[in-house]
């Protein structure tokens, strides 16, 4: 009888998975956030214990942005996969995050016009025997233009 040897994952697989990681992100700035869409199975525990440490963050900074009369009311991403490199039981994904975003205020009320960003990411997964699970998720740029909903350590 053979080993077993993993299935490599596809470079759409990956990227759905990234997808929903960063749209769950993206979701915790709106002013009535919406449940996640990545499945717990998909994350590692310490994808999901950043997660939760950062929630306060982006909490504090909504807080922040409400008090001066803003609010964000919904966005539209599109991450586009630049390159893939999978060696044994990591996979890392360099992607580009498009995000717009809508947002309100108590003097004009909801925005036609979108403010936008572009970020450059990488992703890291990890084998297990389900399949592929998100490790962590790190800007390629750091600083102040990042937005709200990225909380760096």
């Amino acid at each position: 009888m053979g080993k077993s040897v993993a299935r490599g994952p596809s470079q759409s697989e990956l990227a759905a998975i990234v997808l929903a990681a960063v749209e769950d992100r993206n979701g915790t700035v709106l002013d009535a956030p919406r449940a996640p869409h990545l499945a717990e199975a998909q994350t590692t525990a310490a994808y999901r214990a950043k997660r939760e440490r950062d929630l306060s963050g982006v909490a504090r900074a909504k807080a922040g942005f409400k008090s001066a009369g803003f609010w964000y009311v919904s966005f539209s991403t599109t991450v586009t996969v630049v390159s893939v490199d999978v060696t044994g039981v990591k996979a890392s994904v360099d992607f580009e995050e498009a995000t717009e975003e809508y947002l309100s205020s108590t003097a004009n009320g909801v925005s036609s016009v979108p403010t936008g960003y572009s970020l450059p990411q990488t992703a890291t997964f990890l084998a297990c025997a389900e399949g592929w699970q998100l490790d962590s998720i790190v800007p390629s740029v750091h600083g102040g233009g990042l937005p709200m909903s990225v909380v760096e350590d």
